[in-house]
């Protein structure tokens, strides 16, 4: 049919055949490269929505942005730039997008759920009830949702909100990788590590081949499961992921309960070699000496351990029963006292965290919780239980003074 049409033209017209040749190449170019470029532009919405799918925020933003210099006009795109740019922390430039969104008559209801997860995320507390409301639907909008508020909770430690929302959020997406591995972490808060392993196996199932959910699950299993389990997953790890620290220390871990104490100590020289100073590979080096009847062989990684995780129990705990072995008495009992100290730190953290989840707006309560992690070395953990302390209660006095405390030790 072309070739008739050219045939025809260059009758009529006496048009050169090289010249319509030449038309024709163009017209086929130009339309490869509109086809093309329609691709390439309609490829940085996908890549951003599968970025955002991720949780990759920056990334997908970066995508998102250069799609919409591309296509303005798309209102849908918009909003999900919106979304990354929050989860991104970079407000002004989601309170940008929300303001062209508003301006472009955008979709209304998603327009305002979108103000009001912005000023949660910046710490405005006012539009969470309502939003826990419509978090009770089951459309995508409640995910979005969902996802602030779990955050939310974990960062102020209602951790028995956060559970609800992980788990409604599964009644939607059962094989989110995030949201499993979000519930078994706050499973692990409240000590109940079998549950946190359930959601870990549901999310190596998922996700076979994802390496977060393989490690918790291993080392999960090594609390709660045998040894044996736990180390068919170490060695699929290690298979992908030789060199990693956790994955040889997890494999070390295994032989020592599995009764191969050369296995393991060849495990550990060689981590220590790499890392002399750390801390839990020093304690199990230390460990599996005691185990043995070895006490004058582990008190050396047992010492290098206590000082480098001073805040450690178990840690500390060893040392002591290595010193009486020796026959110190004396000696070991400075590390009974510490120990003594440290379990009744660590109970009344318990007592604290059981009343915030009762009580989540107790300023005191968050306030001694907050000088309890700075004691402990948990100095993130400890400025935001203080943080929160003085966002309740403006006028609380310990939390004043830590954090000016916490702050001149970090400039010195």
């Amino acid at each position: 049919m072309m070739g008739l049409e050219l045939k025809i033209l260059f009758k009529r017209y006496r048009v050169p055949l090289g010249v319509l040749v030449f038309i024709v190449v163009i017209g086929v170019v130009v339309g490869y490269w509109w086809m093309d470029e329609r691709r390439r532009v309609k490829g940085l919405l996908v890549q951003g929505e599968a970025l955002l799918a991720k949780r990759e925020y920056g990334r997908a933003l970066e995508r998102l942005d250069k799609y919409l210099v591309e296509r303005p006009g798309d209102g849908r795109a918009r909003l999900l730039a919106v979304r990354a740019a929050r989860q991104a922390r970079d407000f002004r430039q989601a309170q940008d997008y929300l303001g062209q969104c508003a301006a472009n008559h955008g979709d209304a209801e998603w327009i305002a759920v979108e103000e009001k997860l912005l000023a949660v995320a910046q710490g405005d507390d006012r539009p969470v009830p309502e939003l826990r409301e419509r978090s009770k639907g089951d459309d995508a909008l409640a995910l979005v949702i969902l996802e602030v508020l779990v955050q939310r909770d974990l960062d102020t430690y209602q951790l028995s909100a956060a559970l609800d929302g992980f788990t409604r959020y599964l009644a939607q997406k059962p094989d989110d990788l995030h949201a499993l591995l979000g519930r078994g972490f706050v499973w692990e808060r409240y000590l109940s590590f079998a549950d946190a392993a359930e959601n870990y196996r549901q999310a190596v199932a998922a996700h076979p081949d994802s390496e977060r959910a393989r490690l918790k699950l291993a080392e999960t299993l090594l609390i709660v499961g045998t040894p044996q389990e736990a180390l068919t997953h170490f060695v699929w790890l290690a298979d992908r992921m030789p060199e990693v620290p956790p994955v040889r220390l997890g494999l070390a871990r295994c032989q020592r309960r599995l009764g191969e104490p050369d296995k393991a100590r060849q495990i550990l020289d060689g981590l220590l070699v790499e890392f002399p100073n750390h801390g839990e590979t020093l304690w199990e080096r230390g460990e599996l000496d005691l185990e043995q009847g070895k006490a004058g062989q582990a008190e050396p990684f047992l010492r290098k351990a206590a000082q480098a995780r001073p805040f450690d129990r178990r840690v500390q705990y060893s040392m002591y029963r290595c010193l009486l072995q020796l026959g110190r008495e004396e000696e070991a009992g400075k590390f009974d006292k510490r120990v003594k100290q440290l379990e009744s730190d660590l109970a009344r953290l318990a007592e604290i965290r059981n009343g915030v989840k009762t009580d989540p707006n107790n300023a005191a309560l968050r306030a001694e919780g907050g000088l309890l992690f700075l004691r402990h070395g948990e100095r993130e953990e400890g400025v935001r239980w203080l943080q929160l302390a003085l966002k309740l209660d403006p006028n609380c006095e310990t939390a004043q003074r830590a954090l000016i405390a916490e702050a001149s030790r970090a400039k010195n």
